[in-house]
């Protein structure tokens, strides 16, 4: 399934959240119970909007495959997830997408790598790279600085609003999602343009 925006009404219409926050080895210490709940309040402070997708990105970190797959193991018990190419999967009104890869050039290799003999497109390409979520995120929260974009982060900036919050990850909570939810419906959407 191809991503795709055209379904988004006006530039105020939340689709797709991605919430970035913590390192790597913040996301190890956290404990099964730490996870659900952080997994819940984020899910349910979009959900209140309507929007169908939420997706979760470390901020930064370094990769070790045997303690990423443990990091895997745990998220998937804590929030009764399914793995799905790497990535972790909760259906429901808002599905949410946990991918734990904080390096964003390395999510676009792979995307394209795991892409068959078909033409690359803009459009494909980001179905690949942000799938199983069906549309390209409208906000993305950053917990940190806003003097420096996440290194998780490549493809994700292109047509997405940006929202830094001054807010400790992971204790944020419904409030700081709704603050950033609410900067974001307040803004005329450009899609990338600019204005003339």
């Amino acid at each position: 399934m191809a991503c795709d925006n055209s379904d988004v009404a006006d530039g105020s219409s939340l689709q797709h959240v991605l919430v970035v926050g913590g390192s790597l080895d913040q996301w190890k210490t956290m404990t099964s119970s730490d996870w659900t709940q952080y997994v819940a309040t984020l899910r349910s402070s979009v959900e209140q909007v309507g929007a169908r997708w939420l997706t979760v990105y470390p901020y930064s970190g370094i990769s070790d495959a045997e303690d990423d797959d443990q990091l895997i193991r745990k998220i998937a018990e804590s929030c009764e997830a399914e793995s799905i190419e790497g990535k972790l999967l909760l259906r429901g009104n808002t599905s949410v997408v946990i991918d734990i890869c904080a390096d964003g050039q390395l999510r676009f290799v792979r995307a394209v790598n795991g892409m068959s003999t078909e033409k690359i497109t803009e459009r494909n390409l980001a179905s690949a790279i942000l799938q199983p979520a069906s549309s390209e995120p409208d906000l993305v929260v950053i917990f940190g600085e806003p003097t420096q974009l996440p290194p998780s982060l490549v493809w994700e900036l292109a047509y997405s609003e940006l929202v830094y919050l001054n807010s400790p990850w992971p204790l944020c909570n419904s409030d700081d999602i709704e603050l950033a939810i609410n900067d974001f419906q307040r803004r005329d959407r450009r899609f990338g343009g600019v204005d003339s």
